[in-house]
């Protein structure tokens, strides 16, 4: 069976998921979404599927490299497959790289109680959080900020590490899995302040039992991937 990694949270995610399903081409990968992505064509994929038959995505994975599909829907999205075509692909590919949030383009998020929309078969969920919300008023870089009702009374709050902590534990009660199969990634540390508020979150996490990373998908992939792959 394929292993399964779901991507949730803000300030990444689609980074991220191209970043695994890169590293991991030399494998026979399905790129796909519970929620909904832009569709990733060749040659950034080997191949793009829409509203695949089941045949078609079995054949697909057959071979090494990336399979991104999904079933077409509006503003040329692709959204989640039949589930059960999703749990058949298990089968078929050695790797899913789900993406299963949204977050408007936004570094950081609250959930409502239908997300995120992980997988079953999930066995590792990464946890994305981005710093270049730090400093910046909730009500400009949190999705669904309002959703906590003391920043809905104070959208001025800035993000700093109590807001990220926050985040973070939403993010994983929303969720719904072991807290050992999370990896939480701060990202997006491309500043001294950035990394400092991170840091200062990253350790208040650790003590609560949460595995976090604090870190840049762009600057330093490899050693994130290392500690991210089951």
């Amino acid at each position: 069976m394929a292993h399964c990694i779901a991507i949730i949270g803000a300030g990444g995610k689609t980074t991220a998921m191209m970043t695994l399903a890169r590293a991991l081409e030399s494998q026979r990968v399905l790129m796909t979404t519970t929620t909904h992505i832009y569709p990733v064509s060749p040659p950034e994929s080997r191949e793009l599927l829409v509203n695949p038959t089941s045949e078609e995505l079995r054949w697909a994975l057959e071979k090494p490299g990336i399979v991104c599909a999904g079933n077409l829907e509006g503003e040329g999205k692709l959204s989640r497959l039949e589930p059960g075509l999703l749990a058949r692909a298990g089968q078929w590919a050695d790797w899913i790289v789900c993406e299963a949030d949204g977050a408007k383009r936004l570094p950081l998020k609250l959930h409502r109680e239908e997300e995120p929309v992980i997988p079953p078969e999930t066995e590792r969920c990464l946890l994305v959080l981005g710093l270049s919300a730090v400093d910046q008023p909730v009500s400009e870089v949190v999705h669904r900020y309002h959703l906590h009702p003391a920043w809905e009374q104070n959208p001025g709050t800035t993000v700093e590490e109590t807001v990220l902590c926050r985040c973070a534990w939403d993010g994983i009660r929303a969720g719904g899995l072991p807290l050992d199969q999370y990896r939480v990634l701060l990202n997006q540390a491309e500043t001294p302040r950035q990394k400092e508020i991170g840091n200062l979150a990253a350790r208040m996490l650790r003590r609560e039992g949460v595995d976090c990373r604090v870190g840049s998908l762009w600057e330093d992939p490899e050693s994130i991937l290392a500690w991210l792959l089951p």
